[in-house]
């Protein structure tokens, strides 16, 4: 079995960790991918594939034992701080030396998301932990527009609560990136990273990149907080879901440092992280819709 130097990877199924786990493979860095359901796996050279459960803190414990480095990413539900400060507690029973911790912009003890204090929550462990940290607070990623495709191809719409906000929309693509340099390059620990685009967009600008991509119009169709709030209980999200992203849109509608453009991506990878235009293109064929 793997050990030692390998770096262990949960989250390693989504957006983010199945980018990671690929730099990891690509780079000859040794990793331990843990999903809940092994069968579902791909075959990764250097990967190990294994299963847990963060909520069985033993279960945690035993895929982390005599690893050093843990990169932790959970899905943002309602015990998003219970499992993260439950694997962080593993990790430091298991003798991990280093956590790279996935956070959220503006996670705080006054945040108006409850998403957002569960993650100060799961970084307040950590930072208390005695263990080595990196914590990255990436924004919103242009990977979650995908989840508009349909609506995009069937209708020609994409809808969202943020007014005229401008958002500097970050490619998860980048963040899987600079999460393996952090991993694997010296000189990261002790750091919170705020990860963004290279450029703030409105969701009217979003709509007029997708149209230029696409070949025919997109419309921004602006909601209110409440019609959003409606729309996502009438799609049965859960209610943190729900608050977190109404939270997130009024912050956005405000303006303000939510448009801000950090440098992080560039510095930490020595070029320009993607824009929404690049993104757009390479998932032209999504956005457009099987043909006619």
């Amino acid at each position: 079995m793997l050990r030692g130097g390998v770096i262990v990877v949960i989250g390693a199924t989504g957006h983010i960790g199945a980018e990671l786990i690929s730099i990891l493979s690509r780079e000859g860095v040794a990793a331990i991918a843990v999903t809940r359901d092994e069968r579902r796996t791909p075959f990764l050279p250097g990967i190990q594939w294994m299963t847990a459960d963060l909520a069985e803190p033993a279960s945690t414990e035993r895929v982390l034992r005599g690893v050093r480095d843990l990169f932790l990413l959970t899905p943002n539900g309602e015990n998003l701080a219970d499992l993260q400060i439950g694997a962080i507690r593993a990790a430091r029973g298991a003798g991990v030396e280093r956590i790279v911790k996935l956070s959220a912009l503006g996670a705080s003890d006054h945040s108006q998301s409850p998403i957002g204090r569960a993650h100060y929550q799961a970084e307040t462990e950590l930072l208390n932990s005695g263990l080595k940290w990196t914590i990255l607070r990436p924004h919103v990623f242009m990977q979650n527009l995908l989840e508009q495709a349909p609506t995009i191809v069937k209708e020609g719409r994409i809808y969202a609560a943020s007014g005229d906000g401008k958002i500097p929309f970050v490619d998860t693509r980048d963040i899987a990136a600079v999460a393996a340099a952090t991993l694997t390059k010296p000189g990261h620990d002790g750091r919170k990273y705020v990860l963004t685009g290279p450029e703030p967009l409105s969701y009217a600008d979003v709509a007029r990149i997708l149209s230029e991509v696409v070949g025919r119009p997109v419309e921004y169709v602006a909601l209110s907080l409440d019609e959003a709030r409606g729309r996502m209980m009438q799609a049965g999200a859960p209610l943190s879901t729900i608050e977190g992203m109404i939270a997130l849109a009024a912050y956005q509608r405000a303006g303000g440092p939510t448009a801000l453009v950090h440098d992080t991506v560039e510095r930490i990878l020595g070029r320009p992280p993607r824009s929404f235009a690049e993104f757009a293109k390479d998932h032209r064929r999504i956005f457009q819709g099987p043909p006619q």
